[in-house]
């Protein structure tokens, strides 16, 4: 019987267009994953880091991969992320934003598509495969990857300081983290972001005919 090498986490927000994200959400995790792994899924209604934290405690592997809806992984994702791990580093890639809204710093802004439909995955995984440059710092919280027992010791997530999406919640863990005497290991694995598609808060709006622009960020 072959363990699984890594947990990939992925709440997801269930919405006839959110499942569109999903899908192909689900068929770049297949295709470009190329380690054993186990996925956990929860459709249930709630808070993102209550989610996570409680599929960090069901997961069964060494490793941990953060996941949503709405990012596709391009192919060697995964062997970038475990050939870069150790228990205390946090490992980070590279993501692509299609700038719906403002790009982080820390982010590379391109456009691939800003929705499930139009993404062009073939020109995406053919510009990765270009060997893009990797941006400077410690990379984006979602998707990455940490050692099971190290989130599980710290406490995962501390939901006591509030809720997504008003606190970031994963800025005040990897805080804990660094101030912990840990790291943050950046690595060449790619991955497209559509940008706040498949939240609920975003999803509410879209219902409501209320359109996301930079001025409600």
């Amino acid at each position: 019987m072959v363990r699984e090498v890594i947990s990939i986490l992925l709440p997801h927000f269930v919405d006839p267009e959110n499942n569109n994200a999903f899908k192909v959400c689900m068929e770049c995790l297949v295709d470009n994953t190329s380690l054993e792994y186990e996925l956990l899924i929860n459709t249930q209604a709630g808070d993102v880091y209550n989610i996570c934290n409680k599929l960090a405690r069901q997961a069964s592997s060494p490793w941990l991969v953060f996941l949503n809806t709405d990012v596709f992984l391009a192919p060697g994702w995964d062997t970038a992320f475990l050939n870069a791990a150790t228990e205390n580093k946090i490992v980070t890639g590279v993501i692509v934003e299609c700038g719906a809204i403002p790009v982080a710093a820390a982010n590379v802004e391109k456009n691939f598509g800003l929705h499930p439909w139009n993404f062009d995955r073939e020109s995406f995984e053919e510009w990765i495969a270009e060997k893009q440059p990797l941006p400077a710092g410690d990379g984006w919280y979602f998707p990455s990857m940490i050692y099971r027992e190290a989130f599980l010791d710290l406490g995962g997530f501390d939901t006591d300081r509030g809720y997504f999406p008003e606190d970031p919640l994963d800025t005040y863990f990897w805080d804990t983290w660094k101030a912990a005497g840990n790291g943050i290991s950046h690595v060449r694995s790619y991955s497209y972001h559509l940008q706040h598609y498949s939240s609920h808060t975003e999803q509410r709006k879209k219902a409501r005919g209320v359109m996301w622009s930079s001025r409600q960020q």
